[in-house]
This record gives structure tokens, sequence and C-alpha cells, in this order.
């Protein structure tokens, strides 16, 4: 199954994400998408010639097609069992059966929940290396407010694709703060997510090493 606390994979980028129809289905299926995310593929809503599927990219460039009896209805309760394909748009000779819960599938006696979809599906991406690899983006960054109340955030820093150079830059960061006159109230996280809270004259800032973004490796 896939880790509940793991780092997602990032959201697919492309035109439709703004359709009302794409947003009605991604948002029907979320909990499908969600556990795909989490392996992590990167996972969509595919609207194809009037069909509807859940596609899983993998790291050799084929996808995963994930329908049901035929294409995905409109509302998740409907599904009568998964079936799920790999195939690659380029390669015709990749063309094999993942997994098949519909009614004269092999694993009909799961019909349509998605815990043992979503467990097959992880077994073999991770068998056959097919899980794409991706590099976690991190940023310093500040947030607080000043003595009058009002609300500050400041991208300071990044983004890094090397946790090192960040935590590195992270330390350039706070000593600037120290050397200016601002004193530190709070550090937790060490050096796997550091945070530390700042004081100067009334203001309190926020300085912290934070998560936005994955690339492909």
């Amino acid at each position: 199954m896939s880790n509940p606390t793991a780092q997602m994979a990032p959201m697919p980028v492309h035109g439709n994400t703004d359709d009302p129809l794409w947003l009605k289905l991604w948002n029907a299926y979320e909990l499908v998408i969600t556990a795909l995310r989490r392996i992590p593929l990167v996972a969509d809503v595919e609207i194809s010639g009037g069909m509807f599927g859940i596609t899983a990219q993998l790291s050799d460039g084929s996808h995963l097609w994930i329908s049901s009896v035929e294409e995905l209805p409109l509302d998740p309760s409907e599904v009568q069992g998964w079936h799920v394909r790999r195939n690659h748009q380029d390669n015709p000779t990749v063309d094999e059966l993942v997994y098949n819960s519909t009614e004269d599938g092999e694993h009909s006696q799961h019909g349509n929940y998605v815990v043992p979809l979503v467990q097959a599906i992880t077994s073999f991406v991770t068998e056959r290396r097919l899980v794409p690899k991706f590099i976690d983006l991190m940023s310093i960054q500040l947030d607080g407010v000043t003595k009058d109340h009002q609300r500050v955030s400041n991208f300071i820093q990044g983004p890094f694709d090397n946790r090192n150079a960040a935590i590195k830059e992270y330390g350039e960061a706070t000593h600037e703060l120290k050397e200016r006159g601002w004193r530190c109230l709070h550090t937790q996280g060490g050096t796997d997510w550091p945070l530390t809270i700042w004081e100067l004259d009334g203001q309190i800032i926020t300085v912290y090493l934070a998560h936005v973004g994955q690339v492909s490796a």
C-alpha cells in the first residue's frame, strides 16, 4: 500500500486543470489519485474520445490506464470493479494486464474496493522498478508580524534541489539576522527541517526550511 506520510508526486501539468469536467472527475476519484501520488506516481484524469480513465506515468515512458468494465463512470459508486493495463504511447508491444477486479477478472473478489487495487499497482511498479524518482525542492522562507500587527511573508533563498545547500543557506540567513540584532526565541527541527523564531523591536518572524515541490530526477 502507498505510504500515507510520503511526499506526493507532483500534480499533472496541462491545460485541462480548470475544465469543469476534468475537475469533477479528479474530485470524484480523489481517493484513488491521492493513493497513486503517494507511491509516488504522477496521476491524471484522461478524457479521450469520450472515454474517461485515470492514468499513472511510469519511469520508462509507459503508463497505467485505470478504468472499469469500460470507461470510468462519473459516479465512483457505479464502478463495476477496476481494470488496469500498462501501455506505451510509442511502443504498442507494451501491453499487459496489471489488475482486473471486474466481474470476469482474476481479482473479481475485490470488486470496486480501492485498497487491493492500490496494493496491486504498488507491487507491480515496485517489482518492475517503474516508480519515477523525484527530487524534493526546498526554499528558505520567512513569515511573521510587524510591531503594528501587519503580516509579512518573504521568500529568502531557493529553491534548492540539494538539502545540504539549503541547510547552508538557512544557516547564513539566520546568522545575518543575528548580526542585525534579532534575538532568537525558539529553535526546532535540527538539520532535518530547521525552524527558528526571532524578535526585534516588537516584530516576530519565523524562518524555516519549506518544501516547495518536486522535479523529476
